[in-house]
């Protein structure tokens, strides 16, 4: 086989566009490989910060929670001492008013 010059040049362009088209892949390779690192970033950061967001809400509704047993607890208290006072001032009231009365009299002069 003889060199010859045509076959040689067709070698060398069928070369160059061989060895750019893998130099273009290779590149859009590691463009795509880049862009999936900074989504695995993105993604691990997104993550992070719902969960931060999660520990918030759950924090908040604590504190909520504990906020609200207070003040029932307090809101009981009260009940309770206003039936305590009922309990104990009620008879009390009830035997003076019912002292007055009796012996209370009478204002209207003409029925007696």
């Amino acid at each position: 086989m003889e060199n010859n010059p045509l076959m040689i040049v067709l070698i060398t362009i069928l070369s160059v566009g061989i060895l750019g088209t893998l130099v273009y892949l290779v590149s859009a390779v590691r463009s795509l490989k880049d862009r999936v690192e900074t989504l695995a970033l993105e993604m691990v950061d997104f993550h992070t910060e719902y969960d931060n967001y999660q520990v918030q809400i759950e924090r908040g509704l604590e504190n909520r929670n504990k906020e609200v047993d207070i003040r029932f607890d307090r809101i009981y208290r009260k009940i309770d001492k206003v039936k305590e006072d009922i309990q104990t001032n009620l008879p009390s009231t009830i035997r003076k008013t019912i002292g007055h009365i009796e012996f209370a009299h009478t204002i209207d002069k003409t029925n007696r």
